[in-house]
C-alpha cells in the first residue's frame, strides 16, 4: 500500500547538504488539502539558545506529481487563418487626405 499523507500531518527528513546555506531538513505537510514543502535549519540565537528555523512554500500541482508540464502550442490550421488585406482594400477604406503619401 502506498503512503498517503493525512490532513494536518507531515514529515521532515535529514537533507544531504552540499553547502551550509541548504536546509538541514526537508519535507512536506498537508494543511487544508494543500501540500506545502518545508525546509528547516538548525540555528543558535544571539543568547545561545538552539532553535529550528522553518520555511514553507505551497507546492504547485505539477510539482506534487513530480514533473513540470510545459505549455503546449498548437498552430492554427491554414483554413482558420484569414488572408492579409490587399493594398487596394486598405487604400479604398481611407479618405485620400488621410493617406500619408
Amino acid at each position: 500500500m502506498a503512503y498517503q499523507q493525512r490532513e494536518g500531518q507531515g514529515s521532515l527528513f535529514k537533507n544531504e547538504k552540499q553547502n551550509d546555506r541548504q536546509p538541514d531538513f526537508r519535507g512536506n505537510i498537508l494543511i487544508k488539502g494543500v501540500t506545502y514543502s518545508i525546509s528547516a535549519w538548525n540555528r543558535t540565537s544571539q543568547n545561545g539558545r538552539e532553535y529550528i528555523s522553518l520555511q514553507a512554500e505551497e507546492r504547485s500541482s505539477d510539482a506534487q506529481q513530480g514533473y513540470q508540464q510545459r505549455p503546449s502550442y498548437t498552430p492554427a490550421a491554414p483554413s482558420e487563418v484569414a488572408p492579409p488585406p490587399s493594398l487596394d482594400d486598405l487604400t479604398a477604406a481611407a479618405a485620400p487626405e488621410d493617406l500619408p503619401f
